[in-house]
């Protein structure tokens, strides 16, 4: 085969897959080289830590991270005795390495292990952040020297209440699943000694942006994603009952048009003795009440849908509709107002 004219070499250089990285050569799914590298992003991957979640796995997720978001910062708000605004960034998967690289230096970071579970988590605020809630606890005003530095010990005791908040906030979120109670191990100030897990380990990191007072900075859950996937595993499955079982709103046919209906209209008019009853004759007289119109049942395969008033519409006897049952919409599907 090499030696046909017609054969052409098709494989990959190795120099070419390496430069790739450095601004080589680009590749196509199909072997296709791309002429110009720039009208296309490139993101690395690493094929050997495949993300376990998809995008509608995340994003289930990310809702109840919103729910967890919205109460924390009540809690807060309480625990710091003024208005305590979070808003939830972002929910995503990424390496253990990745994380620890993307810890500023100094932080404040919390260690923490799940006593139902394996493994070891974290919880990354902004050193900043954490001066700042040291201020409030001691009675500040909320408001720190703009410089960011590393807790002293005392300070670091001080905030552990506020970091034990949050993580019995976020634990509170999966109740419904498995109940989890955490635990603090340990601080660090900075990612570079981190080695609470393997560096190719994934992770589901949980981003927030805080702020009260004059001050605001990130905080961050990171758990591994061995250690939550008992939870996740469950919740999901759950999820995806739930959407079974859920039936889709019946869809109307053009077959059903000519389809006959028995409707009669009726009133709750009276009631007579026994006695009275056996005792009416022909050319009796009996009183209504004339509100009785206002209060006029539909009434449709023996079922009352529609409350409304009867009257004479021309020489046609009319029914305007103003209540609609809940046996109305079971019956037809629709909602009439």
């Amino acid at each position: 085969m090499e030696n046909d004219p017609n054969f052409s070499d098709e494989s990959f250089d190795l120099s070419e897959i390496e430069s790739q990285g450095s601004g080589g050569s680009l590749f196509l799914h199909d072997g296709t080289k791309l002429s110009d590298p720039s009208s296309v992003k490139v993101k690395k991957y690493d094929f050997t830590n495949p993300i376990v979640l998809s995008d509608a796995d995340l994003s289930k997720l990310r809702t109840k991270s919103e729910q967890f978001v919205y109460y924390l910062a009540g809690h807060l708000s309480m625990f710091l005795r003024t208005e305590f605004n979070l808003e939830l960034e972002d929910l995503t998967a990424d390496l253990y390495a990745n994380f620890t690289h993307s810890v500023k230096n100094p932080s404040c970071i919390t260690m923490f292990k799940l006593q139902e579970l394996n493994g070891v988590c974290l919880l990354d605020v902004n050193s900043h952040l954490s001066a700042t809630v040291v201020d409030r606890i001691l009675g500040g005003r909320g408001s720190t020297n703009p410089e960011e530095r590393g807790l002293t010990d005392i300070e670091k005791a001080l905030v552990e209440d506020f970091n034990q908040i949050i993580l019995e906030e976020w634990c509170k979120q999966w109740d419904g699943t498995l109940q989890l109670n955490p635990t603090i191990i340990g601080t660090e100030s900075t990612g570079k000694f981190l080695q609470t897990s393997p560096a190719d380990a994934m992770m589901l990191v949980l981003s927030m942006e805080a702020s009260f007072g004059d001050v605001s900075g990130p905080m961050r859950i990171a758990v591994p994603y061995y250690t939550l996937e008992p939870v996740v595993s469950r919740l999901l499955a759950t999820v995806a009952t739930k959407e079974e079982k859920q039936t889709a709103p019946p869809r109307w046919h053009n077959v059903y048009d000519e389809i006959p209906v028995a409707v009669s209209a009726e009133w709750d008019a009276f009631e007579l003795t026994l006695r009275d009853l056996s005792n009416l004759e022909v050319d009796d007289v009996i009183e209504m009440s004339p509100s009785l119109i206002d209060d006029t049942k539909l009434r449709i395969e023996n079922r009352t849908c529609f409350i409304g008033e009867i009257g004479l519409e021309g020489d046609q006897v009319a029914f305007q509709v103003n209540e609609s049952i809940a046996e109305a919409v079971k019956l037809i599907g629709k909602n009439h107002g």
